[in-house]
């Protein structure tokens, strides 16, 4: 259960290094780079809406991603092919599973759309008030793509951060000695 809560507090604080990487290091140096791509995360809840901000996916996925690259390189033994083979297995975990959590939520929510018409409608009014909503943005101005998931997206998008985090994070976190 500690490198699963340790898996939780490096992702937390990686969104939030990368917020403050985005707005202090890469917008004032290099505003376009900023700009070209960048991911919104809006969580719409009953009592409250919790927004994070549009953040370069230069800064939020391809730095770690270059990062984790480096981390995992077989310093010790360059030459074996077996090292290399188990680090890149290791560098993919992460982003297999936060594939599967998009794709969890898009069947989960594909699913409640066909039968929304034949559930009771107090569910689909409960389930409407629950949305996840995440928005690629181009140069600020142009979305080309805009995901938004009710309450059993939501729940898939749970069970898949759960997956990325268990998973993904977790045994990459993992040192090869342990």
């Amino acid at each position: 259960m500690r490198s699963f809560s340790a898996a939780t507090v490096a992702v937390l604080v990686w969104l939030a290094v990368a917020l403050a990487i985005d707005r202090w290091v890469l917008t004032p140096f290099c505003a376009t780079c900023a700009r070209a791509l960048a991911l919104e995360l809006k969580v719409q809840l009953p009592a409250t809406e919790l927004t994070y901000p549009p953040v370069s996916v230069l800064v939020l996925i391809v730095l770690p991603m270059l990062v984790l690259a480096l981390f995992l390189v077989p310093w010790r033994q360059p030459l074996m092919g077996s090292a290399w083979r188990e680090s890149f297995v290791r560098w993919c975990q992460p982003w297999f599973w936060l594939l599967v959590a998009v794709a969890l939520t898009v069947v989960a929510e594909s699913v409640y759309l066909g039968v929304q018409d034949s559930l009771p409608e107090a569910f689909t009014a409960v389930a409407d008030q629950f949305s996840v909503t995440a928005t690629f943005s181009v140069l600020r101005r142009y979305k080309p793509l805009s995901l938004t998931a009710s309450l059993p997206g939501c729940l898939a998008l749970a069970l898949g951060i759960f997956l990325f985090l268990a998973k993904g994070v977790r045994d990459v976190l993992r040192l090869p000695g342990d």
